[in-house]
Formats: structure tokens, C-alpha cells, sequence
């Protein structure tokens, strides 16, 4: 799995929505970037909430989240980035979203 400065972020959070009432679904995967070959740890991450879908992608140390609204509308919002600062914002805005109308 992830080491470093993301690990504790993403551990919390996926515990986080374990015990969130408004997380209705939740997918974990880890492994190796077979894509490109890398050898990095890979984790993804799939979230499903009463009115949005998060898909969070973390390849070393590189993370991607898209979030998707379940309603008629096909709106995404991606954002990529690195370090823990920026990963802490992204699961803020998640965490937001997935709570809207509850």
C-alpha cells in the first residue's frame, strides 16, 4: 500500500467513511501500477454517497479524485496533485459534498 505522508491521511479517512452514515458503498483496491510498469504502489478508492460518486487514485505519490453527482447531471471534478497538503483539501471538499442535502 501507500507509505509516507498520505498513509495516516488516507487510513483516517477510510475509516472515516466506514462509519459515515452518508457513505453507502465503499471499494478499496491496492497493488502495483501495472499500467506503465512502475512498480509503485498503487490505491484506489471508490466511494458512493446518496448524491455523489468520489473516485480517489493514489500512484506513489501522486493522487488524482473525481467526483461525480448521481443526479441527471454528469459534472466531474478532477483535481491531481502530490503531498499531503493538497490530499488533506481534496478529502475536505469530498467530505462537503458527500454530506450536501443529508
Amino acid at each position: 500500500m501507500i507509505a509516507g505522508e498520505l498513509r495516516p491521511i488516507v487510513t483516517g479517512f477510510v475509516v472515516e467513511m466506514l462509519n459515515d452514515p452518508c457513505c453507502d458503498y465503499i471499494l478499496l483496491d491496492v497493488g502495483e501500477d501495472a499500467r506503465i510498469e512502475s512498480g509503485l504502489p498503487v490505491l484506489y478508492l471508490d466511494i458512493t454517497g446518496k448524491h455523489c460518486d468520489y473516485i480517489l487514485s493514489i500512484v506513489g505519490d501522486e493522487y488524482s479524485g473525481s467526483i461525480r453527482y448521481v443526479t441527471g447531471e454528469t459534472r466531474t471534478t478532477v483535481e491531481r496533485g502530490r503531498g499531503a497538503w493538497g490530499l488533506r483539501e481534496l478529502l475536505d471538499d469530498f467530505r462537503t459534498r458527500l454530506r450536501e442535502g443529508s
